[in-house]
């Protein structure tokens, strides 16, 4: 478990007053005043509100609530909830603020769409509600890739479908100034590819509500506080970064791990509405507050592509009585998810967090928590292999995407500094991770004590590197195992990752390839004892095969209850029960062949387990692989296993591994390209051909010091990866929309036609920038066939070979489709029939293909009858199509607006 300090904080600015009219006044708005009418597409268009109006309390929304409701080209209709906010003034060099003495009204909105936006704004308070004439600001092209979004597999992408794998850190809270250190931080980790940070809004941190000068209590948001976040997610905006926002944290809600609670606005000794630490999460009053401040949140910082995922708790079992209240728990966790998602227009991500893995598969499996989040810190060598098992692990149980949190070795109150200066553990633990199936590297803990003050940052240049030659999205990346043959023996040791408590597994088979069934992750951390905290026994049974005779070994940490004993079983018999002592390892030899090895505590308490070891058995390198669900591709991170924060502080550097092969099973016959990447610089360090014969890939390894990274790209594949290749029947057109994320060698991409499937022609090709094809391509085609169209993409590389893309259908279908009148004036009404689906889409487009409005229609007897209110469209030319719900055009029809 972390441990925290609160640091003291100097507070520069004062916080907004509340303000009280007797008169309760009826809202009226004076001006709007737009931060631009020129925005690009994703940025942040921000509309300040100068308005004279009644209320109490400028942040709660059941006093006032000013709205903007904005219209897209397409005639989608955003309502956007606006916010009260202090103006200050920020001094760059000093990070200080001064307070500007102007307050006001503020929606802030990102437009996802280019062309021409309307809005109006709106206040309602509890004398009445007034609404502004219209508004509009033009949206313009913008290179940025929109928000952070779910793909089908385990991975995220953004809005252009392009890929984001997060690799960064915790940066929970500021050291000293509030902007220039996480200016300076986040500085650093863009220039070494980090693009993920996770931060708390704690009371000494960038909270918005507590109690305590320069805090007002519940329900007043500090104002500093949130200009300082504003500026935060300015700098990684600028900078490509994404960020993790915990809105709560344990401490807030415990009495007993990092107390918060007696100092807290919602405890009840402080006028709050809860009179345990656990009301917090079933009190009315309670959940109203906290849905106020979730409100403001997103109000204030919904508008930012920059915000990856709200997470609404850390480690919430550090909550008084969890295990009690863990349903109740539970409910408040899917109740605020859901009130997010229907407040929140832009649809960030959501999850939460637990200290252990045991808790809680209840909230993982609700369908509101769109990824899963470990947590983990162990004192042993290896601990990476615990960080990737247990992603593995969460993948298996809860079938979505998921990321470690937090992790950091113990190491008994030393100094991170002095037992491992150069982070060999946070390296280790980034590559792991990135292999292991998660949607990104973990994200270490101790920012300012350890990775600051040691300049670690380099360690996330590899990794930032490496992973964008990757198509984990678009190739649907999972994990998968490799065999590791020659480099020398090695001895095999498993370090626990369950912590106190977990119910986990007592049987394991240690498997040939190295690994172990049930993973690292499933040993507890503590063996119990057998008379006290016996309901947390489950001592591991090991299923184990040694070729020759060999030892066994088991090793404790550094703490231990009261008279823990070591005891162990081999194939049923008591070959060792010795008295434990900390950071002691215990020896048992054992024949070779096939044995069970228990290892059981037959003293009084507990004792912590460091790790497990089986000599003589397996590689000297740990393997952590990725293949593509087509079996072309295959990336992995390759570990001499010696190479660890342990064995370098105690040995040095440990000798290179020469010789070995990786063998990857499962592969598609064929000639692949291997490329092997230096893992500290991301630097390509060799390049070759090699030929996978029976499904089986077989890489000659490098020498390996400590790791390399590599990447195999079956040759006959595209020399481009397709980040996204679609189409959409467009009134006569069919429009292609092609996402290149990678270009290699490419002399021409041409776009091919089909009526059959079978014999393609040519009908255009894709126009490179530069030498290269990366980026976003649209092509028309003005003449399709009334029927089936299928297109493909043919690559032709400088060699002059080529191969083609997958296919992409396109099917216009007939059905009977009347419009009236055509010329039309007011409503126009539409007749359709030989409907055969369930639903389907109206649409009226422009001339430039732009949605103006749509309708969905359920058909009643295979047709429908609808009118459609054209009035306010301008005189012209206008299609109405109608869409199946498989988003197969089955009809256009043209029509005249007079």
């Amino acid at each position: 478990m972390k441990n925290y300090l609160l640091p003291l904080c100097l507070f520069t600015a004062a916080v907004c007053m509340t303000f009280s009219d007797a008169t309760a006044q009826s809202p009226v708005i004076n001006a709007i005043v737009p931060n631009s009418t020129s925005i690009e597409k994703f940025e942040k268009f921000e509309a300040t509100v100068s308005l004279t109006a009644g209320f109490i309390n400028a942040y709660d929304y059941d006093d006032i609530l000013v709205r903007g409701i904005f219209t897209a080209p397409s005639g989608k209709k955003d309502t956007i909830e606006g916010f009260y906010m202090q103006g200050f003034t920020l001094n760059t060099t000093s990070g200080n603020l001064t307070p500007t003495g102007t307050n006001n009204f503020v929606v802030r909105y990102a437009p996802s769409e280019t062309g021409s936006y309307n809005f109006v704004v709106t206040c309602l308070n509890t004398a009445g509600y007034t609404e502004s004439s219209t508004n509009n600001f033009q949206s313009v092209s913008s290179a940025k890739k929109g928000f952070v979004r779910k793909s089908t597999g385990n991975y995220l992408k953004f809005d252009n479908n392009t890929q984001y794998i997060p690799v960064g850190q915790n940066l929970a809270w500021q050291q000293n100034n509030k902007y220039l250190d996480y200016r300076n931080w986040t500085d650093k980790m863009a220039a070494n590819n980090a693009n993920f940070i996770r931060l708390w809004q704690c009371s000494w941190g960038l909270g918005i509500e507590w109690r305590g000068a320069p805090y007002e209590g519940l329900k007043k948001y500090r104002q500093d506080n949130a200009f300082y976040t504003d500026k935060l997610l300015d700098e990684c905006n600028a900078k490509d970064i994404y960020m993790m926002l915990c809105i709560n944290h344990h401490g807030m809600v415990s009495s007993t791990v990092n107390p918060n609670w007696p100092e807290s606005p919602y405890n009840a000794v402080n006028g709050g509405p809860c009179t345990n630490t656990w009301d917090y999460f079933t009190n009315t009053t309670a959940k109203n507050l906290h849905k106020n401040r979730l409100r403001y949140i997103i109000a204030r910082w919904g508008y930012s592509r920059n915000v990856m995922s709200w997470e609404l708790f850390n480690e919430v079992e550090w909550t008084d009585n969890f295990n009690t209240y863990k349903t109740q728990i539970k409910d408040w966790h899917q109740e605020m998810a859901r009130y997010i998602q229907a407040k929140d227009p832009f649809d960030h991500l959501v999850t939460t967090s637990f200290a252990h893995d045991n808790n809680d598969a209840a909230t993982w499996n609700l369908p509101e928590m769109d990824f899963t989040q470990t947590h983990y810190y162990n004192g042993s060598a290896n601990m990476e292999m615990v960080l990737a098992d247990g992603a593995k692990s969460y993948l298996t149980q809860f079938n979505k995407p998921t990321f470690n949190g937090e992790f950091g070795v113990e190491t008994n109150n030393i100094s991170l500094s002095t037992v491992d200066p150069n982070g060999i553990y946070i390296h280790n633990s980034l590559w792991a991770t990135l292999f292991s199936g998660a949607m990104g590297t973990g994200a270490s803990w101790w920012w300012d004590s350890y990775i600051e003050p040691q300049n670690l940052y380099y360690h996330y240049k590899g990794p930032g590197l490496v992973s964008a030659k990757i198509p984990f999205v678009t190739n649907n990346y999972k994990v998968h195992s490799a065999n590791v043959t020659g480099g020398g023996n090695a001895d095999l040791t498993f370090s626990p990752g369950a912590d106190w408590g977990a119910v986990t597994p007592t049987s394991f088979t240690v498997n040939a390839d190295g690994t172990m069934t049930p993973g690292a992750s499933q040993l507890n951390k503590y063996l119990y004892g057998s008379q006290w905290n016996t309901q947390n026994r489950y001592p591991p049974t090991f299923t184990v095969t040694f070729s020759a005779a060999s030892q066994f070994k088991v090793t404790t940490g550094g703490s231990i209850g009261t008279s823990p004993r070591i005891s162990v079983y081999v194939d049923g018999t008591l070959v060792l029960d010795q008295a434990a002592t900390v950071n002691t390892t215990f020896t048992v030899p054992v024949a070779s062949g096939t044995h069970t090895i228990k290892v059981d505590n037959l003293g009084t308490d507990w004792t912590q387990i460091a790790g497990y070891t089986f000599t003589n058995l397996g590689a000297p390198l740990n393997t952590y692989i990725l293949k593509s669900a087509n079996s072309l591709q295959a990336s992995g991170w390759i570990h001499n296993k010696k190479y660890n924060w342990i064995d370098v502080k105690n040995t040095g550097a440990p000798a290179a591994v020469n010789g070995a092969s990786l063998t990857v099973p499962g592969m598609a016959n064929g000639t692949y390209q291997v490329k092997w990447f230096d893992c500290l610089t991301g630097a390509e360090q060799s390049v070759s051909n090699i030929v996978a014969t029976n499904n089986q890939l077989v890489l000659p390894a490098p020498s390996i010091s400590w790791d390399a990274a590599f990447t195999a790209f079956e040759l006959t594949t595209l020399p481009i990866t397709l980040s996204a290749f679609r189409g959409e029947a467009q009134q006569n057109r069919n429009v292609l929309f092609i996402n290149i994320a990678q270009s290699e060698n490419v002399q021409e991409v041409l776009i091919e036609r089909s009526n059959d499937s079978r014999q393609f022609n040519s009908i255009g090709k894709l126009s490179p920038v530069g030498n290269k094809f990366i980026g976003n391509h649209l092509f028309a085609d003005n003449s399709p066939t009334e029927s089936k169209n299928f297109y493909r993409l043919k690559v032709i590389d400088k060699d002059g070979a080529f191969n083609y893309s997958g296919v992409v259908l396109l099917q216009r279908k007939t059905i009977g489709m009347q419009l009236f009148p055509n010329p039309v004036k007011g409503e126009l009404f539409v007749k359709a029939n030989d409907l055969t689906t369930k639903k389907c889409q109206v649409a009226i487009t422009d001339n430039a293909g732009r949605q103006l409005l749509s309708k969905v229609v359920v058909p009643l007897n295979d047709g429908f009858n609808i009118t459609l209110p054209v009035q306010a469209l301008n005189k012209g030319v206008y299609f109405c199509s109608v869409t199946d719900d498989a988003g197969t055009v089955l009809h256009v029809e043209k029509f005249i607006k007079e």
